[in-house]
């Protein structure tokens, strides 16, 4: 039999497909002010990762798993600050000057990976679900808010959570720099 360089391009393709799953990140912001520059200093609140679904709360593996990721969106976080123009401070006593206030919530779904991968076509579907909340430190309103949503419905072995994750906080923190003003 031979195999012609459309079969194998069309075969090549499909098993990448399978392996690497899907994933990408929608990324919506709800709320952007327009004097996002007047600020000096970033302190970041609270990074939380978590999974609402009921069996990650008795799975060691995964709540260690969850520990592990909150640690990676903490550290992306500060490294986004620190390559921004804002000085990131610890607490509100060594700001000096204006300060904004950043909370990052992220709950993972992990869905079924067997069904992902025996059935597809979105069964046992999981995702991550992430939001960056920015507000004033001073007076507590929002000046920025933007959600990303990803899927992860296959992929090899029934797809890698974390690999979403990791996408799905990138594109949050690219969205959030192109709205800085």
């Amino acid at each position: 039999m031979t195999i012609t360089k459309t079969s194998s391009f069309i075969l090549l393709a499909t098993t990448c497909f399978l392996l690497f799953g899907c994933g990408t990140a929608h990324v919506k912001t709800d709320i952007q002010a327009d004097n996002m520059h007047a600020y000096k200093n970033v302190l970041i609140e609270d990074v939380r990762v978590y999974s609402s679904e009921e069996s990650a709360k008795t799975n060691a593996p995964l709540q260690e798993k969850l520990k592990d990721w909150e640690l990676y969106s903490r550290q992306q976080l500060q490294s986004h600050v620190n390559s921004s123009k804002y000085t990131l401070v610890e607490n509100l006593d060594e700001a000096n000057g204006s300060t904004l206030l950043i909370d990052l919530d992220i709950n993972v779904k992990y869905g079924n990976r067997a069904l992902r991968w025996a059935v597809g076509f979105g069964a046992g579907k999981g995702g991550v679900d992430s939001t960056i909340t920015v507000k004033d430190a001073e007076t507590g309103v929002v000046k920025y808010k933007a959600q990303a949503d990803s899927d992860l419905s296959m992929g090899g072995a029934g797809g890698d959570i974390g690999n979403v994750l990791k996408e799905n906080i990138s594109k949050l923190l690219k969205q959030y720099s192109e709205n800085q003003i």
